[in-house]
């Protein structure tokens, strides 16, 4: 069928139903995932050409949105969330994956190379 609908001789499926697809690339390296897990709800990951995660859009099991942003080595990186309680927040993470600063609706935060606040305001 597939072959079909690239040639243009069948339509579409309205709907494609599976608990993960993968996107990969010309050499077969999986570059994209969508998936549900039960631990984690659904989520889209994005890898780089040596297939670390280096972005991740997922709902956690409250069904509350986040966005990863992962460095080079699929660690440390950006998360945005919109929090609860009408608290949003941007948390910057090391390349340990410790928590080194917060921008909530709330104030601002920092932290030290061991994950203690060191600073916040207000």
């Amino acid at each position: 069928m597939a072959v079909a609908y690239a040639a243009g001789k069948a339509a579409a499926p309205e709907v494609i139903r599976a608990q993960r697809f993968e996107l990969v690339d010309a050499e077969g390296k999986v570059r994209g995932r969508l998936t549900v897990a039960s631990t984690t709800g659904p989520a889209l990951l994005l890898y780089d050409q040596e297939e670390s995660v280096r972005a991740r859009l997922w709902l956690t099991l409250d069904g509350s949105p986040l966005l990863q942003l992962y460095d080079k080595h699929g660690r440390g990186g950006v998360s945005l969330f919109p929090g609860t309680e009408g608290n949003p927040g941007v948390c910057l993470r090391d390349e340990e994956g410790t928590l080194r600063a917060g921008l909530f609706a709330e104030g601002l935060e920092f932290h030290s190379e061991h994950g203690e606040k060191t600073w916040s305001a207000p």
